[in-house]
């Protein structure tokens, strides 16, 4: 992966690009140009790891463009099965970082594209400085966290 400067892509990645997808929905424009200015903003090609089971997590992913495959294991000996497909607007690593525990699976870009990594650090600057957008943020995050919870309930019911 390679890290980009936003300067360079603030066109490409402007605050009105970013109030169209549903991360970063209803969030003001100085709280967004916080997270800009201060996430990474990662290029990255199709088959490159953003994770792996057992590492740190510190950080989450937001898919600014292509998309991301997530993939777990029942076992160490075990074949990787793929989970869930995060698209644009989507995050990716939010449940680890949230619950202090390493990755349980692995994330892989399935498309070529750019990530806006946000670490825990960002996180928690972000709900001193912005504390009102910080609040619709985590309602953003809740909301598709809900839907990924539904989509894994029904690939449970098929399978039953």
């Amino acid at each position: 992966m390679q890290e980009l400067q936003y300067a360079e892509r603030r066109e490409q990645f402007s605050t009105d690009f970013c109030h169209g997808l549903s991360m970063f929905g209803a969030l003001s424009d100085a709280s967004l140009d916080f997270m800009l200015q201060r996430g990474r903003i990662l290029q990255a090609d199709a088959g490159e790891a953003l994770f792996s089971v057992g590492e740190k997590s510190d950080m989450f992913y937001v898919v600014l463009a292509g998309s991301v495959r997530f993939f777990q294991a029942k076992d160490e000996s075990a074949m990787k099965v793929p989970l869930r497909k995060y698209q644009v607007g989507e995050q990716v690593g939010f449940v680890g970082m949230i619950g202090l525990h390493q990755r349980r699976g692995d994330a892989l870009m399935e498309e070529s594209g750019y990530l806006m990594e946000i670490s825990s650090e960002l996180f928690h600057q972000l709900c001193e400085k912005f504390p009102e957008m910080f609040q619709i943020f985590l309602i953003n995050i809740t909301r598709e966290m809900s839907r990924e919870i539904s989509q894994l309930d029904l690939m449970y019911i098929e399978k039953e």
